[in-house]
């Protein structure tokens, strides 16, 4: 590297430094535990960025440009072991922090480096994450974080860009990368001319969602070319390895499973583990390679584990923060549409600058409510109106799912962070490490495919110590769903919906409403759902879109898997009542004939697919 000399850290520690050293990390937490400074001590740390060891300059850039004046707790037991050196596992709730946790360290090594590093040297730090959108995320959080190091060029390379533009940007050397791994992957292999025989650091920022998406194997070959594949043996790849650098590794997952477990045995070296040490460890599982995971302010003292050791939590508590707000509607199928507008109204005239985030299990259902949002126009006092300008909610609507051109995914994550008071309507694309600046209330309008999920959709809200709402909408079938999350530690207080239905009736309707036998015969919803019924017959575009998300709808729902697939049965939905929540006034034998029609279709082409590929066996095809 012509001379460049990296921050001196000790290859190995003899058991004497080692005790040292893992003393000195618990002394550190214990301090941060006991002082108090007046603010949540579940979020935030009672200390200074300075006291953790970062760099002056790089402390005034967090609290000047970051607005962090003191570190978060996760922040705080994290940055002082990513310093030393260690390889990490982080498991904390979503919203804590963790992106300046492994970015701040990586920053503090870099820009001490002497003589300054430049963009001939090449990656020193990689950062795999799941989608476009958190890349993006990274990619703004790290130049903010860089404003005073010009020196140390950050860049991504992702799905949906042009890559031949990448290319040339790695030729001109990238020094933190932020990436997805299918790209990253596609580079490795076919650019020459990207330099990594510098890297120090790979960082997996949501680990569980980069596997969950089915990137395991690119990761396996990802990192086996970079040669960091278990005990950190450095194989020389894309010329000479550094022999002087350390490479050091950072696993960060707000759930924790099988897989991350597996990650963890093939990426880290006797990980210092943040955030588990107070979970009870329910899971052994064996180690290939002799290693075992530490937490912190573990005493090191049981020499003969073997075996890595990982909290798999199917019977524990989600770790979820402690000032969210979490709330169940009950609403029987038919009434879906209307409830929904109905609270998305009531929670926009309460508070007008707020931002909502609603989850869909289908991309065909985020484009429906998203038309349907957009164009739909009713009055308060429940005639129709033709001219009125006014959407039914009042705020801006934007939509995001994984089947959107890259161009519109990247305007809407950009929209909605710049707005005061906006409505977001996404897929589960939007689940993962995304930090949508005050999100104040959660929907989820669809259940959660698996339960773990539940957890990352309503991390959008409740970051950093703020308030936040969440709100799950249940039919009566599906009530058992509640008592599943009750098991992980989760409870939830029902929302007052009748009162919601009952501030928008005029005072003539009130004495009517008091002999109100179901929630279906009230007079607000049966004008709005008759409204919306009439302008999907009226409008044909309106009309198919609803009827593919209705269609989409009922294949997610019979997909539910595992424990989930006894609760969200779809025998057990009417299919007139779930056309009905689309807006459409078709029996169910039309509607739902032509999902019947599709449904025997594939099923025959599969029938006939198996044939064939039976048949050129028997043929010795």
């Amino acid at each position: 590297m012509g001379g460049l000399r990296l921050p001196k850290r000790e290859e190995t520690l003899t058991s004497d430094e080692e005790e040292d050293e893992k003393f000195a990390i618990t002394n550190q937490r214990q301090k941060l535990q006991k002082k108090k400074d007046g603010r949540d001590e579940g979020i935030f740390a009672s200390c200074s960025f300075s006291d953790l060891g970062l760099h002056p300059n790089l402390c005034q850039q967090l609290r000047e440009r970051m607005g962090f004046e003191v570190p978060t707790l996760v922040q705080a037991q994290s940055i002082p072991v990513i310093i030393s050196g260690r390889h990490v596992l982080v498991n904390a709730a979503t919203g804590t922090g963790k992106t300046i946790a492994y970015l701040a360290p990586i920053i503090h090594h870099l820009q001490m480096c002497i003589p300054r590093i430049n963009r001939s040297n090449g990656t020193f730090a990689l950062v795999l994450v799941p989608t476009r959108e958190l890349c993006m995320q990274v990619y703004e959080i790290l130049q903010k974080l860089l404003h005073r190091f010009h020196w140390i060029v950050p860049g991504y390379i992702m799905g949906g860009e042009n890559r031949s533009k990448e290319k040339a940007r790695l030729r001109k050397g990238i020094t933190i990368l932020i990436s997805t791994p299918g790209r990253l992957l596609d580079h490795l292999k076919n650019t020459s001319s990207f330099v990594y025989t510098n890297l120090r650091w790979i960082i997996f920022d949501e680990a569980d969602r980069i596997l969950e998406l089915g990137f395991g194997k690119e990761i396996e070959e990802i990192l086996h070319l970079l040669g960091s594949m278990s005990n950190g043996s450095l194989e020389k790849k894309n010329g000479a390895l550094n022999s002087e650098i350390q490479r050091q590794n950072l696993l960060l997952s707000a759930t924790l499973n099988e897989k991350v477990n597996h990650l963890a045995q093939i990426s880290l070296d006797n990980p210092v583990m943040i955030g588990l040490e107070d979970k009870k460890i329910t899971t052994e599982l064996p180690s290939p390679s002799g290693r075992h995971f530490r937490p912190v302010g573990s005493d090191g003292n049981d020499e003969s584990t073997h075996s890595s050791m990982l909290p798999i939590r199917s019977n524990e508590d989600y770790n979820l923060p402690a000032q969210l707000v979490q709330r169940y509607v009950k609403v029987p199928c038919g009434s879906r549409l209307v409830v929904l507008l109905s609270v998305l109204r009531a929670l926009f005239e309460k508070e007008v600058s707020q931002k909502i985030v609603v989850f869909f299990s289908t991309r065909d259902a985020v484009d429906f409510h998203y038309s349907l949002l957009s164009e739909f126009r009713w009055s308060s006092n429940l005639q129709a109106e033709v001219n009125q300008k006014q959407t039914f909610v009042k705020c801006k609507t934007f939509r995001l799912h994984g089947n959107m051109e890259h161009d519109g995914r990247r305007a809407t994550f950009q929209g909605f962070n710049a707005e005061k008071s906006a409505l977001l309507l996404c897929t589960d694309v939007a689940a993962r490490g995304l930090d949508f600046p005050k999100v104040r209330c959660i929907i989820q309008y669809d259940s959660p495919g698996e339960a773990t999920e539940y957890v990352h959709r309503v991390g959008r809200t409740a970051r950093l110590g703020e308030k936040g709402e969440a709100l799950l909408f249940l039919q009566p079938v599906e009530m058992d769903y509640s008592q599943d999350l009750e098991k992980h530690g989760v409870t939830l207080e029902e929302f007052p919906l009748l009162k919601v239905l009952d501030s928008f009736l005029l005072y003539s309707q009130m004495h009517h409403n008091r002999k109100l036998l179901s929630l279906e015969m009230h007079p607000w919803l049966l004008s709005l759902q008759k409204a919306i019924e009439s302008f999907i017959l009226a409008e044909s575009r309106m009309k198919k879109l609803a009827k593919d998300a209705f269609l989409s709808w009922v294949r997610a729902y019979a997909a539910h898997r595992g424990d989930l697939k006894r609760i969200f049965m779809v025998k057990k939905l009417h299919l007139g009542h779930a056309a009905k929540s689309f807006g459409l006034k078709e029996q169910p034998s039309l509607v739902g004939g032509s999902f019947l029609k599709q449904t025997k279709k594939r099923k025959r082409d599969h029938k006939q697919s198996g044939l064939t590929k039976r048949r050129r066996f028997s043929n010795g095809k």
